[in-house]
């Protein structure tokens, strides 16, 4: 082991529990769960980035010398380990970092555009995937609270609310504790519009313009 690499031990976090600055000296790659990475430039408030799931590794920006000002922090309970490597074998992990970083913004502008009802059923089978990619018609998967649920969506909680309703009455969604939920993910997936959900104030004003 190279001796400037420090021997961390993994780390396991808590929903909610964030990474202090400290943390954020070497990267870490995620092994389990979901986290939420916010920045914000100086004098501005911190804003949602991106989502950070499983394979992915973090702390990139602060390790590169980034000014911006980064908060990690576990949408459910999170298992960290460190990332240890040096040369080529680090150039291929940024390298790696930066493509799916790309790939993250991209799935951001997926949950926070169109109908509410789309949004959550992508974060939904986004965490599904997360945790198991077989085409399974059952998946069951920890969820973020609902406050952060609708932070990332950019949605009113109660509307975030309305749509797991829905999903309960046509029974996409059989069942459905704080921070967990047991949902139909084929059935799910085929659906393109969940019925009885309007499409956002956005896109409605975008289609009168269009009449």
């Amino acid at each position: 082991m190279n001796p400037s690499i420090p021997d961390t031990l993994p780390r396991c976090l808590t929903a909610r529990e964030g990474l202090a600055t400290s943390d954020l000296t070497q990267l870490w790659r995620l092994q389990a769960g979901a986290m939420r990475i916010d920045s914000a430039q100086a004098g501005e408030p911190s804003r949602f980035m991106r989502l950070a799931l499983p394979g992915d590794v973090i702390g990139v920006e602060k390790w590169v010398g980034s000014d911006d000002a980064m908060s990690l922090r576990a949408l459910t309970p999170v298992t960290l380990v460190p990332v240890l490597a040096t040369g080529a074998e680090m150039m291929h992990i940024l390298m790696e970092t930066v493509v799916v970083a790309h790939q993250r913004c991209r799935e951001v502008v997926s949950l926070r555009t169109g109908p509410v009802s789309q949004r959550v059923k992508t974060l939904l089978l986004m965490f599904a995937d997360s945790v198991n990619l077989d085409a399974k018609s059952t998946a069951e998967c920890a969820l973020p609270n609902l406050s952060d649920m609708a932070d990332i969506l950019d949605a009113a909680p109660e509307t975030v609310s309305r749509v797991f309703g829905s999903m309960r009455r046509l029974d996409y969604l059989q069942d459905r504790k704080p921070q967990r939920a047991r949902f139909d993910s084929l059935a799910l997936r085929a659906q393109a519009l969940i019925p009885g959900m309007t499409a956002s104030s956005a896109l409605q004003r975008s289609q009168l313009v269009g009449v």
